[in-house]
């Protein structure tokens, strides 16, 4: 008596799901696609997708805003005193002190934007005296 092994290839193709496995198999697809593409895969829903593009679009503003504190802060007069007393101050005084001082105000704005005035900062920061 011979027997006969089968090969994965063979019993492969000799395999005949029922319509139960077959169903359950497409939706085990179908979960896994899911999982799967809104995990890892990056996918995000119409809502996220709106709020992601708010907030870059104000993060976009905030950094222009940031760089133009920054050019007129450095084109007022006394430029490097007033940059030596800001490196003076604690890092966490710093976004207060440019608020107060009017260099967070846009021109179109009456009150001073406390983010452009951290941003506006940190810029500062880099510059040498």
């Amino acid at each position: 008596m011979i027997e006969r092994i089968e090969t994965l290839q063979q019993r492969w193709e000799n395999y005949r799901p029922t319509k139960t496995q077959a169903i359950w198999l497409a939706v085990g697809c179908f979960a896994a696609t899911l999982i799967l593409g809104f995990g890892p895969g990056g996918w995000v829903t119409g809502g996220k997708a709106k709020q992601q593009v708010a907030e870059a679009a104000a993060n976009a503003r905030y950094e222009l805003a940031a760089a133009v504190c920054a050019d007129r802060f450095m084109q007022a007069e006394n430029a490097r005193a007033r940059l030596a007393k800001l490196n003076g101050a604690g890092w966490y005084d710093r976004g207060e002190l440019l608020a107060k001082e009017g260099w967070a105000t846009m021109p179109d704005r009456k009150e001073p934007n406390t983010a452009v005035a951290g941003m506006c900062a940190s810029l500062l920061a880099d510059k040498k005296t």
